[in-house]
């Protein structure tokens, strides 16, 4: 059996996070790699779950994923069993899946596990003592509840959560006091004239649960440095290095970059920009200079994004422990080209572009973590296209507080 790599901790997290922020505060020549303890360790974790995942606005899902009147879809966030509920009044609210009663999951008891994910139901029934409520989380009954004193069924609905929707995501913030302000706008700016309330899943690649620390994930979306390694017979071809254009820094919780097309796989020319390849027809009243790249955006920590022309990338990555977190993958489309030419076909071809994609980066990902807790990790200089990593120590430097 191989040994398990250790290494000494120190007391606490605060010289974590008081790394963090000094390294946040070097210039971006000077940047290095997160602290390797960061990416494995308990205590920064819960510390990451305390005054991150529960304080901050969440990308949680779309609303496309509850399409009709009772439709639901389950979703794990920092330990909190929620829910998206699409309700009898169309909205699209979050609620907790925790009975009221006695602290059971609204999607456990005989359901399949299919049904413990998603289905479309007239009601919710708990199946512990069948506490039923609606679908817009108020209690419609309590078993022989009536008779007990002070009993009040409109004090007992389903917490629901603070949500805000964007474009079609769906927002959650699980901090009823937070003090930071929902605000996309810088955002919406970056993402060019690109609506994604005219955009809808078309394709979902559900990668289940691995090995790998949130904060790798992230890392890895955002850089394209390893393009000429990892990726260089895939992506490398299509984004040269070279090729990609960094965003200028101006915020602490976002990072855009521009993975422009080369002239080995341009499609065409038009206005003086090289023309992206397409896996569909691009959307209707995009310029030719968007038609040019594809866009690499992230809120952190949760808003991933890759908008291209034709089709858009979007990562749902939640951490569920130190070293682990859960990924879906979705491709969304323009509403307008369901009616495209050979749709499925060409679907399934970007598909299987993106699970070769993510095959390369998992795997790279896990041999990362798995290294992390050795002596020798030590965070190296990082390169000008690893911006990102040092864009992401700024949020945490700015969200993780630093105690005497």
């Amino acid at each position: 059996m191989t040994e398990v790599l250790s290494r000494p901790v120190a007391d606490g997290v605060q010289p974590l996070v008081r790394q963090i922020g000094e390294q946040a505060a070097m210039p971006l020549e000077e940047s290095r790699a997160l602290p390797a303890r960061t990416y494995w360790d308990p205590e920064f974790h819960q510390y990451e779950l305390e005054h991150i995942w529960r304080k901050d606005w969440i990308c949680l899902g779309r609303v496309e994923e509850v399409p009709e009147k009772g439709s639901y879809r389950a979703i794990d966030l920092a330990g909190e069993p929620l829910m998206l509920v699409r309700g009898s009044d169309d909205q699209v609210r979050v609620f907790s899946r925790v009975c009221r009663h006695r602290y059971a999951d609204l999607m456990g008891g005989e359901r399949t596990d299919a049904e413990r994910v998603s289905g479309c139901v007239p009601r919710f029934e708990c199946p512990y003592h069948a506490w039923t409520y609606r679908l817009d989380g108020s209690l419609l009954s309590a078993p022989e509840m009536s008779s007990r004193p002070g009993f009040d069924k409109n004090a007992n609905g389903l917490r629901e959560i603070r949500t805000e929707i964007w474009q079609g995501f769906v927002f959650v913030n699980l901090d009823e006091d937070t003090d930071i302000p929902f605000d996309m706008s810088a955002i919406a700016a970056l993402q060019e004239g690109y609506d994604f309330s005219e955009w809808e899943i078309a394709s979902v690649i559900d990668w289940g649960e691995t090995t790998v620390n949130w904060k790798i994930v992230v890392e890895n979306f955002l850089e394209c440095y390893h393009h000429i390694g990892i990726h260089k017979n895939v992506l490398q071809p299509l984004w040269r290095l070279g090729r990609v254009e960094r965003g200028d820094y101006f915020g602490s919780d976002h990072y855009y970059a521009r993975m422009m097309a080369g002239t080995e796989v341009a499609i065409g020319e038009e206005d003086g920009h090289l023309l992206h390849p397409l896996f569909l027809p691009a959307k209707t009243g995009l310029s030719a200079f968007q038609r040019s790249h594809t866009l690499l955006l992230a809120k952190f920590p949760a808003y991933l994004i890759a908008p291209g022309p034709d089709i858009t990338f979007w990562f749902r990555s939640l951490p569920t422990g130190p070293e682990t977190h859960r990924l879906e993958m979705h491709l969304l489309v323009p509403k307008e080209h369901r009616g495209v030419e050979n749709f499925d076909e060409r679907m399934t071809e970007a598909t299987d572009f993106l699970k070769l994609v993510q095959a390369q980066d998992a795997s790279v990902n896990e041999a990362v973590q798995a290294s992390v807790r050795s002596k020798y990790a030590e965070g190296g200089l990082l390169q000008a296209h690893e911006q990102p990593i040092w864009q992401l120590q700024k949020y945490l430097a700015s969200r993780l507080p630093l105690q005497d």
